[in-house]
């Protein structure tokens, strides 16, 4: 052989094994999951085994380059991305997992709405395991939904307890009270300069009492009192608290109001009304005494377990000695109140009545026909 021949020769097995090289790093960066390229074959390369090997690996590395793309897409989540064309029977298992995945998303969706009546009938152990997890889920949901109707029953009960005890708290304690309690979870006592303060007893209620029976003497007193708080109610003035036959309320207080005596009075005259009314046609006659006085008092509750509001001051003492001093069925204010609705109601002036402990004092008596 000569040199030109052997030359040849020489050249032609340095490229096969750089050839075989490039084949032997194909498949080694196939096994170790590594990016690919195709071989290039050169258009004069012979057609042997070696290029037919070529050929075939470079079909492989096409194949492997889709499915590897694939995965990838499917791995976040890109389930329209296009399936493989190869014959390889990897790329049908994956078309069915691509199937199958969106199925399992649009089940997810539903499950996620609320809707636990599916299954899916795929992929083994893992379909085992999430219709188990369905199941679990639904009977988590029932459980909540079944604590969510429990929990609105209590809150609706809770709600009505509590608007029955605001209630009570108002027929008890006047409305700026309950607030500051409700806010603060206190209420200060407090000094208010221009008050009027009513004051009525039954007269001989003590007698009719011993001969009464309790039932029926508590519910000729509660008629009486129910009527009267509805009279007060309706002119703004203010309950504060009944002591056996004696009914006692206010105005200008704890709410200033420049009309308080004008309140006070106007209520008497209606209480008087209301009690001329109800003798007419009950079996039990009953006439009251009232005394009305104006001037300065101190609110504020007393007791700690049992809040009770309560007037204190020289004009509540004054207003129960207006009405010690009245006649049945009369209305008997004092010189404070007379001057603050003189103007409005006709009086007659009694001129000065000595008081036990507060020597003589000027009262007026409101005219019958008023």
């Amino acid at each position: 052989m000569d040199s030109q021949e052997t030359q040849n020769t020489n050249t032609t097995v340095s490229a096969k094994t750089e050839t075989i090289d490039r084949i032997t790093e194909t498949i080694y960066n196939i096994l170790k999951g590594k990016k690919l390229g195709t071989i290039d074959i050169p258009s004069d390369y012979p057609n042997d085994e070696i290029r037919q090997l070529m050929e075939y690996v470079n079909l492989l590395v096409k194949d492997y380059n889709g499915c590897k793309d694939f995965v990838y897409s499917i791995a976040k989540g890109e389930l329209d991305c296009a399936t493989p064309k190869d014959k390889m029977i990897v790329t049908q298992s994956f078309k069915t997992l691509q199937a199958s995945l969106r199925h399992l998303t649009l089940i997810t969706q539903k499950v996620a709405s609320g809707d636990f009546n599916h299954k899916i009938n795929f992929m083994g152990d893992f379909s085992q395991a999430f219709n188990s997890m369905t199941q679990q889920l639904k009977e988590a949901f029932e459980k909540i939904e079944m604590q969510k109707e429990i929990l609105g029953m209590q809150s609706e009960l809770i709600l009505r307890e509590k608007n029955k005890s605001e209630k009570l708290l108002l027929n008890t304690l006047p409305v700026k009270v309950v607030n500051e309690l409700k806010e603060l979870g206190r209420s200060d006592p407090h000094h208010f300069d221009n008050v009027t303060v009513f004051f009525s007893d039954i007269v001989g209620f003590t007698e009719k009492s011993n001969s009464m029976e309790p039932k029926i003497l508590i519910s000729e007193l509660n008629d009486m009192f129910t009527g009267f708080d509805e009279i007060v109610m309706k002119n703004s003035c203010e309950r504060i608290k009944t002591i056996g036959d004696a009914y006692l309320c206010v105005c200008g207080m704890p709410m200033a109001d420049p009309d308080h005596a004008y309140n006070i009075v106007k209520s008497a005259v209606e209480m008087i009304d209301f009690m001329k009314k109800r003798n007419e046609g009950s079996v039990h006659k009953w006439n009251i005494r009232v005394g009305i006085n104006s001037g300065s008092v101190i609110g504020g509750i007393v007791g700690v377990n049992k809040y009770i509001y309560d007037v204190f001051g020289d004009a509540v003492n004054t207003a129960s000695r207006m009405e010690s001093n009245s006649f049945p069925m009369k209305i008997n204010v004092s010189e404070s109140t007379y001057d603050l609705v003189k103007d409005r109601f006709e009086f007659t002036d009694r001129g000065e009545v000595e008081v036990k402990g507060k020597g003589n004092l000027r009262m007026f008596l409101l005219s019958p026909h008023e």
